[in-house]
C-alpha cells in the first residue's frame, strides 16, 4: 500500500517518482525511503557508483547519464539543487506540467507529518542523527528516518517507521533548513562554511536563528554551548532552548572524560538541575563526538526516551560509514573520514592522536574549488597532528572551475608550513597506494580524508594489505608443511634404518 501524503506533495494517483541526480547522498536517501513507501522509483545520475547500484539491488531503476526520455512516464520529479537548470529531465518535466520538487521540499513535506527531529549545523549533523535515530529505536519508538551518509548494520540511508517522529538532517549551506517546521531543532555549530551562498557569517547565523526559532510553541531548540558563534546568538533564540556541551553553564555537561578500552571515550552526564544521570561509553574518540552525544541525550530526553535506553544506544551505536571508519587495523591502521573543513580535519586528527601513538599519515583531498579557495590559509594549520600530509586533486563536485584555483594554488600554502619531509602532493590516486603501501611501517594510523572519492584509496590500500596478510599466512602455513613433511621424512628414515640394522 502506498503511503499516505499531503495531496500537495503526492496525489493519490501517483506512482512513479522520477530522481534527478540520484547518487547524491541526500536524494538517494529519499529514493529508498519512497522505495519502502512503495511507490516505484526511477533516478539518473552522471556515473554508476556503489549508491546507485545500492538503488538498483532495492528495486529502483537507475539510469546513467541524463536524457528526457527518463522523465516521460514519471508522475513527480525529484531533484538534487547541484542538478544544472539546463538538465533535459528537469526541462522536459517543466514543459509538460509534470509535478517538479526538490529534494529539501520533499524532505520537509513528509518531517512535517511527523513529530519531526531535525539537526543541523555546520559539522557533526550526520553522526548526530544517526545517534538520535539509535535511540529512538532502541526505545522501540520506530522512527522514520532519512540520514545524509549511511547508518551502519541497520538503518542505511532511511528507515520508514510506524512511530510518530521523523528524524532527519537540515542543510544550512543554501537555508533548505528554512523549510522546516520541526519540534525539535538541533544546532551542532555554526563555523565559516558555504560564504560563497550565505555572502557574510552574519547571514549565516541569521539562518540559523530563523531555524531555531521555527518549532512550535510547545516544541525547543537545542544546541551546544561550547560554539562561541552559538553563544552569540543566544539571546536571539525565542523558543525554549535546551545547551548542552563542556561548558559549565550547559544543562547537560560532560564530566570525567577518559579514554575507554574500546579506544573511545567514557564520561559521565550532569543535568544542571537533575545532577548526574549516568555513565556513558563510546567506541569513538573525540570531543566533537562526546558533544554529539550530549546533543542526542538533550534531543531524546525531551522528547521522553529515558537516560538509561539513549546510553545503551550510545554503547552500543555501530556508526556511520566516511566517519572515523576503520577500514583495516592489522599492526596498521587504515581509517576512512568525511572531513572536509579544517575544523573537522584538526578534530579528526586530534582524536586520532590521542588514541594511537603511531606515525599518522593523513591523505587529504580537497572538496570543490570554492572552500579550497575561501579556506585555503586555515587548511594547514589543520593538520599539525599529522606526521606527514598527502595532497591529492581538488574533487570538483561539479562546480565550475576557479581560475587559478587548483591543487597547486593549495600546494603553496601547505609549502609554506610544511617542508618536504611532511608535505607531499601527488597526482593519482594509484600513486598514492603504491607509495602508502610501499612505505607503511608498523603502527603507521593512514588516514584518508575528504568529502570526495578519496576513500577509494583507503579501500585500495586495506586490501592490498589484506592480501599481503594472506600470503604471509600462506607463507608461514607452507614452512610448516614442509616442515612437518620434512619430520615426516626423516622419521620413516630412521625407521628404515632401524628395520635395516
Amino acid at each position: 500500500m502506498v503511503y499516505n501524503l499531503p495531496f500537495a506533495v503526492l496525489k493519490r494517483s501517483y506512482r512513479r517518482i522520477h530522481f534527478v541526480g540520484v547518487g547524491g547522498s541526500g536524494v538517494s536517501a529519499l529514493a529508498h525511503l519512497m522505495l519502502q513507501m512503495g511507490y516505484e522509483v526511477t533516478g539518473s545520475d552522471c556515473q554508476s557508483t556503489s549508491v546507485t547500484e545500492g538503488l538498483k539491488r532495492a528495486g529502483a531503476t537507475i539510469w546513467h547519464g541524463h536524457d528526457e526520455r527518463y522523465a516521460r512516464l514519471a508522475d513527480l520529479v525529484v531533484y538534487s539543487t547541484a542538478v544544472p537548470p539546463e538538465n533535459p529531465e528537469l526541462l522536459y518535466a517543466k514543459e509538460r506540467g509534470i509535478a517538479v520538487l526538490t529534494r529539501i521540499e520533499l524532505l520537509a513535506y513528509l518531517a512535517q507529518r511527523h513529530d519531526s527531529i531535525v539537526i543541523s549545523g555546520s559539522h557533526g549533523k550526520s553522526t548526530t542523527t544517526s545517534m538520535v535515530a539509535t535511540a529512538f529505536m532502541a526505545a522501540q519508538r520506530d522512527p522514520t528516518v532519512v540520514i545524509g551518509s549511511v547508518l551502519k548494520h541497520s538503518v542505511g540511508s532511511a528507515r520508514l517507521g510506524k512511530g510518530t517522529v521523523f528524524i532527519c538532517e537540515g542543510d544550512e549551506s543554501n537555508n533548505s533548513i528554512l523549510q522546516f517546521k520541526p519540534n525539535v531543532a538541533v544546532v551542532t555549530n555554526i563555523d565559516c562554511d558555504h560564504l560563497d551562498f550565505h555572502g557574510s557569517m552574519s547571514n549565516l547565523k541569521s539562518s540559523f536563528i530563523q531555524f531555531l526559532n521555527s518549532p512550535p510553541r510547545n516544541g525547543f531548540a537545542v544546541v551546544c554551548l561550547d560554539d562561541d558563534n552559538i553563544r552569540s546568538l543566544m539571546s536571539q533564540l525565542q523558543r525554549r532552548v535546551v545547551t548542552y556541551g563542556f561548558h559549565p553553564d550547559a544543562e547537560y555537561q560532560a564530566q570525567g572524560r577518559r579514554l575507554n578500552s574500546e579506544g573511545g571515550l567514557t564520561f559521565e552526564v550532569h543535568h544542571r538541575d537533575d545532577g548526574p544521570l549516568g555513565m556513558i561509553n563510546l567506541r569513538l574518540p573525540g570531543d566533537h563526538n562526546i558533544q554529539n552525544a550530549l546533543a542526542t541525550v538533550a534531543s531524546c530526553r525531551g522528547m521522553g526516551v529515558s537516560f538509561d535506553t539513549i546510553s545503551f544506544a550510545l554503547e552500543n551505536f555501530p556508526g556511520v560509514y566516511r566517519r572515523y571508519d576503520i577500514l583495516y587495523g592489522n599492526g596498521v591502521y587504515v581509517i576512512d573520514d568525511y572531513a572536509h573543513h579544517p575544523s573537522e580535519i584538526q578534530a579528526l586528527l586530534s582524536a586520532v592522536r590521542e588514541v594511537f601513538p603511531g606515525r599518522i599519515r593523513a591523505v587529504f583531498q580537497p572538496h570543490r574549488f570554492t572552500r579550497s579557495k575561501n579556506l585555503a590559509q586555515q587548511f594547514p594549520p589543520a593538520f599539525i597532528d599529522a606526521d606527514e600530509v598527502i595532497l591529492a586533486p581538488i574533487y570538483t563536485a561539479n562546480e565550475r572551475p576557479i581560475a587559478g584555483i587548483g591543487l597547486d594554488y593549495l600546494n603553496r600554502f601547505f609549502q609554506r608550513r610544511y617542508n618536504e619531509r611532511k608535505l607531499k602532493c601527488m597526482q593519482l590516486f594509484g600513486d598514492i597506494v603504491d607509495y602508502l603501501y610501499e612505505s607503511v611501517m608498523p603502527g603507521d594510523v593512514i588516514l584518508t580524508v575528504g568529502a570526495g572519492d578519496i576513500y577509494q584509496v583507503g579501500y585500495e590500500l586495506a586490501n592490498r594489505l589484506r592480501r599481503r596478510d594472506s600470503e604471509i599466512a600462506a607463507g608461514v602455513d607452507l614452512e610448516r608443511l614442509q616442515e612437518s613433511i620434512g619430520d615426516e621424512v626423516a622419521f620413516h628414515s630412521e625407521e628404515n634404518d632401524a628395520a635395516r640394522g
